[in-house]
């Protein structure tokens, strides 16, 4: 195929062989006449190679973000189409690879929310080379992937979370677990929590950053989304644990003669330096199998929070903007069944309301 002339007035033409009959030749060719057609450049650039161009352009994702990008780059989409040429990627290159990551050829087994979270990746790298003329459509788009049928997260029961607290009592990182439970913070936006940040008079706290971990580093960092960044209301009993927790840190630091703790945060390690994530999760886990406890992960405070408070009869409107999620149809989707048995309950109470109320003739009306 002739590709027309380059700067210099050299001319460029492509070649490609290896077709199994003349009409697979002949197929390709008109792809490709039709992708030139359509003003795309040419270029010998890889799947594997477009998507390190591509990362490297996405300056406003988070660190978090950013490595699990990568990972799933390296460890599914390379190995399968990472040498696929850019312009010659077809859906029938995509099914091929999710056929083979969902068997666990060339490495595990994948679950299907692994495999549309790799999709949504991928995808989006192929629209940004569509805006950049360097496809003619994205062959992503209309794939079919199995659906994820996502578990639906267990929370503790109030009893069991009482029981929880009353037996970790003495354990340093107790204020920490109770104050996910009571309030729904991230694990890194409790982590993240600094003094400045928190009014005991005023019984509120602000979440503005947020400690994550990339790659065993623990990094300090803006909140999940702009409706993350918010004010938190908390409790009489909170305030008076974190009153006494704010003392007993102060004596703490006397005794380790600092005149200041770094960057001020409220849950440290003895000599002030901010608690690892990953720490704090598996230390969760060990709490949680020593007092016998129903086995829950860490983020499952939050959903606990969140379930308590549906089924206290908080409005749904006042639970998403607690937990920091970007609309309340998220927080609508993630508690649906709680949601379903306030309803009921409250069908019930209208009834009884009602059943209470003597029937109108209405003749007197």
């Amino acid at each position: 195929m002739d590709l027309g002339s380059d700067s210099t007035g050299r001319r460029r033409q492509t070649t490609k062989a290896g077709f199994p009959t003349r009409a697979a030749a002949s197929k390709a060719l008109r792809e490709l006449t039709k992708t030139l057609a359509s003003d795309v450049q040419i270029t010998e650039t890889t799947v594997s190679d477009y998507l390190a161009t591509w990362l490297l352009s996405k300056h406003s994702l988070r660190p978090t973000t950013r490595a699990m990008y990568e990972d799933l780059a390296r460890l599914y989409i390379t190995p399968h189409i990472g040498g696929v040429q850019l312009v010659e990627l077809r859906a029938h290159h995509l099914d091929r690879m999710y056929v083979a990551i969902s068997i666990g050829v060339r490495g595990k087994a994948l679950s299907p929310a692994t495999i549309r979270r790799i999709h949504a990746v991928l995808r989006s790298a192929l629209n940004s080379a569509v805006r950049r003329r360097l496809l003619p459509y994205n062959p992503a788009d209309h794939i079919e992937l199995a659906p994820e049928n996502p578990k639906r997260p267990k929370p503790w029961t109030a009893d069991e979370c009482l029981r929880f607290l009353a037996a970790i009592r003495e354990d340093r990182l107790y204020p920490l677990y109770r104050l996910y439970l009571f309030t729904g913070l991230r694990r890194g936006e409790g982590l993240g929590l600094r003094w400045d940040d928190v009014d005991l008079d005023e019984k509120a706290l602000w979440v503005s950053e947020q400690i994550t971990e990339v790659a065993g580093k623990a990094t300090v960092g803006s909140p999940k989304t702009r409706r993350s960044v918010r004010r938190v209301a908390l409790d009489e009993t909170t305030v008076q644990m974190l009153r006494e927790h704010h003392e007993a840190q102060l004596a703490e630091r006397k005794a380790w003669q600092q005149l200041a703790a770094p960057h001020g945060r409220v849950f440290t390690r003895e000599d002030g330096t901010s608690y690892r994530p990953e720490y704090v999760t598996k230390h969760f886990g060990a709490l949680v199998r020593a007092t016998g406890m129903r086995q829950v992960r860490l983020h499952d405070l939050r959903h606990t929070s969140a379930s308590l408070a549906l089924k206290a009869g908080v409005p749904m409107k006042v639970v998403s903007d607690r937990l920091g999620h970007s609309t309340i149809a998220v927080t609508a989707n993630l508690y649906t069944h709680v949601y379903d048995d306030v309803a009921h309950d409250g069908a019930d109470r209208i009834a009884a309301l009602l059943a209470d109320k003597p029937a109108t003739d209405v003749s007197e009306m």
